[in-house]
């Protein structure tokens, strides 16, 4: 059973069971409390921890999937320069994944969704990111079913390297 933090005395991101910290949207995320029951009401909250993992992931592959394919990109629009120091965040989610700001995403997988959804915690909720275990968020990513990769431009350019004697070789023997 996945771990709630609903309304316990945390910082507010795990007290919302949101440690993205989504702005409150009328969105229909799954487990998502309804407004007249949410307590904080300028973020969302959810039933539980999964939950929340799962909507900041699927708000990030959206995005991903509508051109926000760098780092600098992404955190730009899901850490806005008003609200956040915006360069400190991209440097810091760079760090954890091993990326320049400007390097391209090319695939989404558990791995990248694990060390992503890891690094942005980490910046959201300080020290208290040690209270979501590795196990929760990989509970959040099997809950989010066929996670589309369909406009990423994904480096094709070694296939050239291939001549049709070759394929053929390769494919017959």
């Amino acid at each position: 059973m996945s771990k709630s933090f609903l309304n316990a005395h945390k910082v507010r991101g795990l007290r919302n069971n949101n440690p993205g910290n989504l702005k409150f949207t009328a969105i229909s995320w799954q487990g998502k409390i309804p407004i007249k029951q949410n307590k904080d009401k300028v973020f969302e909250q959810f039933e539980n921890i999964t939950f929340g993992l799962r909507a900041m992931m699927k708000d990030l592959i959206n995005d991903i999937n509508k051109g926000k394919n760098t780092v600098k990109k992404l955190i730009s629009e899901y850490a806005p320069a008003s609200e956040n120091n915006t360069t400190s965040y991209i440097n810091s989610v760079c760090k954890s994944i091993g990326v320049t700001p400007d390097e391209k995403i090319t695939a989404i997988n558990r791995k990248f969704l694990l060390l992503l959804s890891r690094a942005i915690i980490r910046v959201e909720l300080g020290d208290a990111h040690k209270e979501v275990a590795d196990n929760d968020i990989e509970a959040a990513i099997d809950n989010l079913g066929n996670v589309s990769t369909v406009n990423l431009k994904v480096n094709t350019s070694w296939i050239r390297q291939f001549t049709p004697a070759l394929l053929f070789f390769a494919f017959f023997f």
